[in-house]
């Protein structure tokens, strides 16, 4: 038999509750990068008429890009120890 056909019951059901959790980050990551990307288009759309308001776009796009930086870090910190919680999960931590 494979590798999860011998978890127990219980541990069958925190595997999907925490298969879950992943699903509903991926899900709101998506959303979010959506409503960011349709933003953008529309940002870009409405300024790109002007040379000087292109640069300054692309210099205020690079600003936020590196002022997020360390959010994007740590959300993918905190996924990277979900998923490790799930595939180790007898070395849980509280």
């Amino acid at each position: 038999m494979g590798k999860y056909g011998e978890l127990s019951a219980l541990d069958k059901m925190d595997l999907l509750a925490n298969l879950e959790a992943i699903l509903g980050c991926v899900k709101a990551l998506h959303a979010g990068l959506g409503a960011v990307m349709a933003d953008v288009a529309a940002i870009r759309a409405t300024i790109f008429d002007d040379e000087e308001e292109i640069a300054a776009y692309r210099m205020n796009l690079r600003l936020a890009v590196s002022s997020e930086r360390p959010t994007v870090d740590e959300a993918v910190r905190a996924y990277d120890e979900l998923v490790e919680e799930i595939t180790n999960p007898g070395r849980r931590q509280n």
